[in-house]
């Protein structure tokens, strides 16, 4: 057999064994569309988390913060006095309120209450001579020094071991109170309804002395026996940001 004849037999078995490569890859169907390679907004496979960063993952999903609704909420005081000689309940309210709520669904007692701060300038009762003397005497708010009133928590203490929608539940809250340049501690206690996942309400309630924070009443013509005690309260609708 000459060298040329064995070269041919040599090409013709290699051809054969391709074609039959190719046939069993589907060669002689239509080739199927290039791939391609993943754009950088892929996530690779290695990117997919441990089952213990989807549960951290999760639990950070169950932290919502609300923010006080002014539209909804109103901070208020009460106080008792004789008025032309009969005895009369004041209230003075403004819905001008601003703070947070932040909620820890899974550990409610990881709870965090911001500053809430008060506009007390804005505070109305049911006279303008009150209010007059209110702003300039007693909150002395028309001063753009006391304009505000703040609450700023310390400490927060019953609350319970979960929180669903629906809940309602009583707990304590502990902080600075500041009326003008005076601050004394102040413990508000508190009932909280979870009216959904994004919308909690409730009511806060305290009271304290006026000489506690040095609220001077002056004199006025038809008014005595103005009452000691001040009771406090913050009703509130926060919405879930």
């Amino acid at each position: 057999m000459t060298h040329r004849l064995k070269i041919g037999i040599v090409l013709v078995i290699l051809a054969a064994v391709l074609a039959a490569v190719l046939t069993a890859c589907g060669g002689g169907e239509t080739p199927a569309p290039t791939v391609a390679p993943p754009t950088a907004t892929s996530v690779p496979l290695t990117a997919t988390p441990a089952p213990e960063n989807v549960q951290s993952t999760s639990a950070a999903a169950d932290v919502r913060t609300f923010v006080l609704d002014a539209a909804q909420s109103e901070a208020r005081f009460f106080i008792n006095e004789v008025l032309l000689g009969f005895p009369t309940e004041v209230k003075g309210a403004t819905n001008q309120i601003t703070g947070t709520i932040t909620i820890d669904l899974n550990t409610p007692a990881n709870t965090q209450v911001s500053p809430i701060q008060i506009n007390a300038r804005e505070l109305k009762t049911d006279r303008n001579l009150r209010d007059r003397a209110i702003r300039r005497f007693i909150l002395q708010s028309a001063d753009d020094r006391y304009q505000f009133i703040t609450f700023t928590p310390t400490t927060i203490s019953g609350l319970p071991a979960a929180v669903q929608p629906g809940d309602s539940f009583n707990f304590e809250i502990m902080g600075d109170l500041q009326i003008r340049d005076q601050v004394a501690p102040v413990s508000f206690a508190v009932t909280l309804t979870a009216d959904s996942a994004t919308q909690i309400s409730g009511l806060a309630q305290a009271t304290v002395q006026r000489s506690t924070f040095d609220l001077q009443i002056p004199s006025a013509p038809g008014v005595a026996d103005v009452s000691e005690d001040v009771r406090l309260e913050l009703a509130f609708v926060a919405l879930a940001k």
